[in-house]
């Protein structure tokens, strides 16, 4: 319901313009509630299970929209529903113990620089024309949620002298923040 703005990927306007909606606001309080326990859950189960269970969550936000907004899902998007479902039963079916070493320092400063590649790569997604760009905005939101996954695991220590010495803590924050606004331009659009 807000005005597009600027039309770039990284509007930070537009964040401000939503969060005058108390349904939004609603949302970003729900948001944060199970942002903090996929925190919980990403540092004692397994990554895959956890990612599983987010990409879930999309195909039941999408029936339940439907139900709950009084529209029909298109058979290309139960179609979707059922890929994502069947993915998850695959993913289930095939994955094994978990490994218990930690990620190296390379791989720290590699999802660092991800983390840092979203937000410009929103910037140029914001320069496509109509679904593209929402396209582009989307998959940039999944890359940097995916980012936070990734660094929440590769955090060892929750002391403040280890978090502010591991890049797995800025990449934290960089993807968290820059896919919440990737993810909300995208929403808009």
């Amino acid at each position: 319901a807000t005005a597009p703005g600027t039309g770039s990927g990284v509007d930070a306007r537009l964040l401000l313009r939503a969060l005058r909606q108390w349904r939004y606001v609603a949302g970003l309080g729900l948001d944060g509630l199970g942002f903090l326990l996929e925190l919980v859950a990403l540092r004692s189960l397994p990554i895959y299970a956890v990612g599983a269970a987010l990409a879930a969550s999309l195909a039941v936000t999408a029936v339940v929209a439907a139900r709950a907004l009084r529209v029909r899902l298109s058979g290309v998007e139960w179609g979707a529903v059922a890929v994502v479902c069947g993915g998850l039963a695959m993913l289930g079916l095939a994955s094994g113990a978990e490994g218990d070493r930690t990620g190296s320092t390379a791989l720290r400063v590699g999802v660092l620089c991800v983390a840092v590649a979203v937000p410009v790569a929103g910037a140029l997604a914001g320069r496509l024309p109509g679904r593209a760009r929402a396209a582009a905005l989307g998959l940039g939101s999944g890359i940097g949620f995916g980012v936070v996954e990734v660094a929440v695991r590769l955090i060892d220590g929750l002391t403040p002298a280890a978090l502010l010495a591991n890049p797995a803590s800025y990449a934290l924050l960089v993807g968290g923040g820059a896919a919440f606004l990737l993810l909300t331009s995208a929403l808009q659009r």
